[in-house]
């Protein structure tokens, strides 16, 4: 970045992602984006021998870009964004592994036949299933299920513990970790696709 340091950079994209936010709250779900301890634990059991991954709701890519340093180096990574401007930060990664969508993640399955995508080794998410309506929450997650290896992970971004049942009543088990240096403090919640 010429003439702006790192740790300016830095301040201007989360300002800028905190002025997105407060716009279009119902689109992006937080305030802020997600700090390094929330990244590192909900790419955590993302494995080089995971060759497909999903990533939901990935805002300006905090979570996209160690996931890309976690997956297989021959991967495909599918990231789905609705929001315009989240997406045109997102689509400045550069990784030949990485495909940006700006498209609802309800349509994931026209996007794996056009990227030869059979099945997912992984499923990343920080879309705000707590504005949704119901309907759709269920209809996402239940693409997500169906879509997922058996025995493989599906982690979502949270910043209450209210919906534990939501992603329990789809994939019959959820796992808790309160990450406390995030700001604001979050959970990654683990499923295992059975």
């Amino acid at each position: 970045m010429f003439g702006v340091d790192k740790k300016e950079h830095n301040l201007m994209s989360r300002f800028k992602f905190l002025l997105e936010a407060l716009k279009n709250f119902r689109q992006v779900g937080t305030v802020t984006r997600s700090g390094k301890a929330l990244s590192e634990k909900i790419t955590s059991f993302i494995s080089k021998e995971d060759i497909n991954i999903l990533e939901l709701g990935a805002g300006d890519g905090a979570i996209t870009k160690k996931i890309l340093e976690r997956m297989s180096p021959n991967g495909k990574l599918l990231a789905f964004e609705i929001n315009p401007n989240m997406f045109a930060n997102l689509s400045k990664i550069e990784d030949s592994r990485f495909f940006p969508i700006n498209d609802s993640a309800e349509n994931m399955e026209k996007y794996m036949t056009e990227h030869n995508i059979d099945i997912f080794d992984s499923v990343v998410s920080a879309i705000p299933y707590i504005v949704l309506p119901e309907q759709l929450a269920q209809k996402i997650l239940g693409l997500c299920k169906k879509n997922l290896k058996k025995g493989k992970n599906y982690m979502q971004v949270h910043y209450a513990k209210t919906l534990t049942d939501l992603y329990e009543g789809v994939f019959g088990n959820v796992e808790t970790h309160f990450i406390m240096f995030n700001v604001p403090p979050a959970y990654a919640f683990r499923c295992i696709n059975e």
